[in-house]
C-alpha cells in the first residue's frame, strides 16, 4: 500500500517543486529590491503575495479545468464525470483560500504594513469596501466560494457550464488588479491577461484531471484524451496570443526585453515552446499508443503527462513572478509620446493594433470552416465555394476592423467609432451570414452519442435556439433597435471606446445583433416565415432606424460643449496637428452611407430570392401537371 503511493507522492513533489524553484529564481531580484524600499511590510508580506499567487493559479486550473473537461470529454453519468467534479470543488476551496491570503497580503503590501500589526483590522475592512483593489479581492473570495458550493451539489451538464462561466470570471478581478493597473496601457492587456489565465487553467487543470482519473476511465481513456487534445491545442494558441499581447504591452519596446520583466518573459516564451513540443508527443505518440490498447500505453501517458506538469508548475511559477515583477511600461517615468494626427485612408489600412481576442477568434472561425469544408469533401459530399468565399472574406473584413486602423482611431474619433459599428452590424454579417456557418457544421459534425457537448451540441445549445427566437424578422429588427439604443445612450458608448471590456462588449453585441437581423432576412427569403412584403416593410423599418441615429449624431455633434469635442478627439499629451474645434465628425454621414448600401443589398437579397423560390414552385407545378393529366388518361 505505502509503495503504491510513493510514485504518486513522488511526482506531486516534482511538480510542486518545480513551481516553487522558478518562482524563487525569477522573483529573488525583485524581492530584494522590495525588502529595500519597503522594509516595513517584511518577509511575509513580500513573498507571500507571489507564492499565494502561484497557489491561486494552480487552484484555479484545478477547478476550471476539471468543470471544463467534464463539459466536453466526460459522459455525464459516469463516475469520471462525478470525481471530476469532486475534484474542482476541493480544488475551489483552495482557490478561495487563495483569493482570500492575496486579499490580505495585498492590503499590507500597499499599506505598508507588516502582518498582524496592531490596528490593522478597521483599515483592512475599509480597504475592502472603500478601495478597488479591496473590492476585487473581496469579490474573487465571494465567487470562487459559491463555485466551490456548487461543485459539490451539481449534477446535469447546464449546471456544469453555469458553474464553468462563474469559475472563468473569478479570474478577471485579479486582472483588473495586476501590475499594468499603473500603466497608461492597462486598458489594452486586461482582457489579454483575462484571456492567457483561463487558457491556461483549461490546459493544466484537464491535463492534471486525466492523469488523475486515468484508472477510472479505464477504456475510456483514449476518448477522454482525444477530446481534451482538441481543448488544449484551443488553449495554446489562445495563450500563445494573449501572452505576446499582454508581453509587448508590458515591455513597451525590444529594450525591454533585457529588463527582470522581459527576462522572466522570455523565460516564460521558452516554456510554452516546451509544452506545444510535449502537445505535438500527446498527439502524435500517446493517442497512437492508447487507440492500441489503453492498458499499455497509460504508463507512457501518465509519464509524459507528469513531465508536462511540471512543466507547466515552472511556468506558472514563472507567471507568479511576472505578476509581481513591474514591467519597463509601468516603470518609466511617463508613457512614451505618440504624435497622432486627422487619420486619412491610408492611415486607417496601415496602423494596426492587435487584439489577441479577435485574432484568435477569426483563427479559429478560418480553421473550423476550412476543416468542415474538407470533412464534407471527404465524405464524397460537395460544399458550394462562393459560400466559403463569403466566409473568408467576411472573417478577413472582421480582423481588419478589430486589429486594424478603425481599432486605433475609434478610441479618438466618434466618427472611426461610428463606422467601427456600423461594419460590425450591416457590413460583416452581409459577408458572414450567406456562408451558411450553421448548414456546414450540421453536415460535418456528427453528434454525440455519450451526453458530454461537442460542436454540434455547443451549436444546438447556443446559437440555434437565439435563431429559432429571432426567426420573425421584426423580432430581428427590435433587437437591432435595442442593441442600437444601448450602443449611443448608455455609458456603453464611452465605455467602448476607451476600454478593452467595454469595446470587445460592443464588438460582441453589434456582431451579434446585425448577424441575427441578416440571418432572419436570409432565412425568411428561403421560403418560410413572413410574406415578402412584410420582410421589406422590416428592411424599410431599420432604414428609418439608421436615418433617426444618424441624424441624432449629426446633431449631437454640433451641440456637443468644446470640452465634450475635445475629450472624443484628443488624449492628453497627444495632441492633433491642426485645431480640434475645427474639424468636422461626419459620423452621422458615415452611418447613413453605409446603411444604405447594405439595406440597398438585403433588399435585393430578398426580392431575388423570393422571384427565384416562386419561378421554382412554377416549375413543379408546370413539371407536375402533365403527369396528371397522363395518369388521368390512362385511368379512363
Amino acid at each position: 500500500m505505502k509503495k503504491s503511493r510513493t510514485k504518486p507522492v513522488a511526482a506531486a513533489a516534482m511538480i510542486l517543486g518545480c513551481g516553487l524553484m522558478a518562482l524563487f529564481i525569477a522573483y529573488s531580484t525583485e524581492a530584494g529590491k522590495e525588502a529595500a524600499l519597503l522594509d516595513r511590510t517584511g518577509a511575509a508580506v513580500i513573498w507571500g503575495l507571489p507564492v499565494a499567487k502561484l497557489v491561486f493559479n494552480v487552484a484555479a486550473a484545478g477547478t476550471v479545468g476539471p468543470l471544463a473537461l467534464a463539459l466536453f470529454a466526460l459522459p455525464p453519468k459516469g463516475r469520471a464525470f462525478s470525481k471530476a467534479l469532486a475534484l474542482a470543488g476541493v480544488a475551489a476551496v483552495l482557490w478561495t483560500a487563495a483569493a482570500a491570503a492575496i486579499s490580505v497580503l495585498t492590503f499590507h503590501s500597499l499599506a505598508n504594513l507588516p502582518l498582524f500589526s496592531e490596528s490593522s483590522g478597521a483599515i483592512f475592512v475599509s480597504f475592502l469596501t472603500d478601495v478597488d483593489a479591496g473590492r476585487r479581492g473581496a469579490l474573487t473570495v465571494l465567487i470562487t466560494a459559491t463555485v466551490a458550493l456548487l461543485c459539490f451539489g451539481i449534477q446535469g451538464q447546464r449546471a456544469v457550464a453555469a458553474t464553468a462561466v462563474l469559475a472563468s470570471t473569478g479570474l478577471i478581478p485579479l486582472a483588473l488588479n495586476s501590475h499594468a493597473a499603473g500603466g497608461a496601457n492597462h486598458a489594452d492587456s486586461t482582457v489579454s491577461v483575462v484571456m492567457h489565465m483561463a487558457a491556461a487553467a483549461i490546459w493544466i487543470g484537464g491535463l492534471a484531471t486525466l492523469v488523475l482519473l486515468r484508472r477510472t476511465l479505464g477504456t475510456e481513456l483514449l476518448t477522454a484524451v482525444r477530446r481534451y487534445s482538441t481543448l488544449a491545442l484551443l488553449s495554446f494558441l489562445a495563450l500563445a496570443l494573449s501572452g505576446v499581447a499582454a508581453g509587448l504591452t508590458g515591455i513597451g519596446a525590444v529594450q525591454g526585453l533585457a529588463s527582470q520583466y522581459g527576462l522572466i518573459l522570455l523565460a516564460k516564451t521558452a516554456v510554452l515552446g516546451l509544452l506545444g513540443l510535449f502537445g505535438a508527443l500527446h498527439r502524435k505518440w500517446i493517442l497512437a499508443k492508447l487507440a492500441l490498447g489503453p492498458d499499455k500505453a497509460r504508463t507512457a501517458f501518465t509519464t509524459l503527462a507528469v513531465a508536462e506538469l511540471a512543466v507547466m508548475a515552472a511556468g506558472s511559477g514563472l507567471a507568479a513572478a511576472l505578476a509581481r515583477t513591474p514591467p519597463p511600461t509601468v516603470s518609466q517615468a511617463a508613457p512614451a509620446q505618440v504624435s497622432l494626427r486627422v487619420p486619412g485612408f491610408v492611415d486607417v489600412l496601415s496602423s494596426w493594433k492587435p487584439d489577441a481576442l479577435w485574432i484568435f477568434l477569426c483563427a479559429v472561425a478560418v480553421f473550423l470552416y476550412a476543416a468542415g469544408v474538407r470533412r464534407i469533401k471527404n465524405r464524397g459530399g460537395h460544399w458550394p465555394a462562393y459560400r466559403a468565399g463569403f466566409w473568408f472574406i467576411g472573417v478577413a473584413l472582421l480582423f481588419l476592423v478589430t486589429n486594424g486602423g478603425l481599432r486605433v482611431y475609434q478610441e479618438y474619433l466618434i466618427s472611426a467609432h461610428v463606422v467601427t459599428q456600423m461594419l460590425l452590424i450591416a457590413v460583416v454579417p452581409l459577408l458572414l451570414v450567406p456562408g451558411a456557418p450553421l448548414t456546414l457544421a450540421r453536415l460535418a459534425v456528427a453528434p454525440r452519442q455519450d451526453g458530454t457537448i461537442g460542436g454540434a451540441e455547443a451549436l444546438t445549445a447556443t446559437l440555434r435556439p437565439v435563431l429559432s427566437a429571432t426567426s420573425a424578422p421584426y423580432f430581428a429588427a427590435a433587437v437591432l433597435a435595442a442593441v442600437m439604443a444601448a450602443l449611443y445612450y448608455t455609458p456603453l458608448l464611452d465605455y467602448s471606446a476607451r476600454t478593452q471590456f467595454g469595446y470587445q462588449g460592443m464588438a460582441l453585441l453589434a456582431l451579434l445583433s446585425g448577424s441575427l437581423f441578416t440571418a432572419s432576412l436570409a432565412r425568411a427569403a428561403g421560403g418560410a416565415g413572413p410574406s415578402l412584403a412584410s420582410r421589406l416593410v422590416t428592411i424599410g423599418a431599420v432604414a428609418a432606424l439608421y436615418t433617426v441615429h444618424g441624424w441624432a449624431l449629426a446633431q449631437q455633434a454640433d451641440q456637443l460643449p468644446d470640452s465634450r469635442r475635445q475629450e472624443w478627439v484628443v488624449t492628453a499629451g497627444q495632441p492633433w496637428d491642426q485645431p480640434l474645434l475645427t474639424l468636422v465628425e461626419p459620423a452621422g454621414i458615415a452611418m447613413w452611407i453605409i446603411a444604405a448600401g447594405t439595406l440597398l443589398v438585403a433588399a435585393a437579397t430578398v426580392l431575388v430570392q423570393a422571384l427565384r423560390h416562386r419561378d421554382v414552385r412554377a416549375r413543379n407545378r408546370s413539371a407536375s401537371e402533365p403527369t396528371h393529366d397522363l395518369v388521368m388518361s390512362s385511368e379512363s
